[in-house]
């Protein structure tokens, strides 16, 4: 379910202090990934002052409360409510797929981040990535259909 551009959020309690560390990742898949692609992705993880946002830890902890699990989804609460989260307990991950090599755009993006937050990329490369997308999406909805 969409949560309104933060694409990927991981959480992981940090065992010295108890409170919460998270992974807030942008991912983005083009044929030809491009620098503006990357810039997008940029303004992604910027946004909410580098921090994951409010709406989308609340979505995140209600579907966790639905599922039983009040203890984790307690612990979103008291980070967005009484603790905040500080940007030293945040990372972002830019994840790209494309058909391209992204490695020198990555590397250029990250060198000329100018923030606090540590940062980390991952770029995969699929030769033929506009028919891999199609094959895969083929595939969910003949699945979709048989179910």
């Amino acid at each position: 379910m969409a949560m309104r551009g933060d694409d990927v959020i991981a959480i992981n309690v940090d065992p010295e202090s108890n409170r919460l560390r998270f992974l807030k990742a942008e991912a983005k898949s083009r044929v030809r990934l491009t620098g503006q692609t990357l810039a997008d992705a940029r303004m992604g993880l910027d946004k909410d002052g580098g921090r994951p946002s409010a709406h989308a830890l609340a979505f995140i902890s209600a579907r966790l409360f639905e599922l039983g699990e009040l203890p984790r989804a307690d612990a979103i609460d008291d980070a967005l409510l009484k603790h905040g989260i500080p940007t030293q307990n945040v990372r972002h991950l830019l994840f790209t797929f494309s058909d391209n090599d992204p490695s020198a755009l990555l590397t250029t993006t990250l060198a000329a981040y100018q923030g606090g937050v540590p940062q980390l990329s991952v770029g995969l490369r699929v030769d033929g990535h506009a028919a891999f997308i199609g094959a895969v999406y083929e595939r969910v909805i003949a699945n979709a259909n048989n179910a």
